[in-house]
């Protein structure tokens, strides 16, 4: 079973892409924050992190920079979920090395099955 982290400070939202994941056969770890999110990361390996911009602590891409900088994370894939798409969020993420930045309310918990299946390689 592929093991994905869902990142989102919003339970509610976070309870709806853990719902449809979970439906779609993937096991799936919820953090909170930033901060929880680099701890659980230590504890387990994940084949995907979906990761949201805005959060109570340390914003999505500083979360990413310091992926991208852990050996043990560096080629794990990263998508965005966020419902905040600035030009300038988008560009500096994506140039720290996310794999997709995908708006919240923009796509129906179906989609993202989809854009996560082919994150992982499925």
């Amino acid at each position: 079973m592929k093991k994905v982290l869902l990142v989102d400070d919003e339970k509610e939202t976070a309870a709806v892409f853990e719902t449809a994941l979970s439906n779609a056969g993937y096991q799936v770890t919820v953090a909170e924050n930033g901060t929880n999110a680099l701890e659980e990361v230590k504890k387990a390996n994940f084949d995907l992190i979906l990761l949201d911009q805005m959060m109570p602590d340390i914003s999505g891409n500083e979360v990413l920079r310091a992926l991208r900088s852990n050996e043990l994370t560096k080629a794990v894939p990263v998508a965005m979920l966020t419902n905040f798409g600035h030009d300038e969020l988008v560009k500096e993420a994506l140039n720290l090395g996310a794999n997709d930045y995908i708006l919240k309310y923009k796509i129906a918990p179906a989609d993202l099955i989809v854009k996560v299946k082919r994150l992982i390689g499925e």
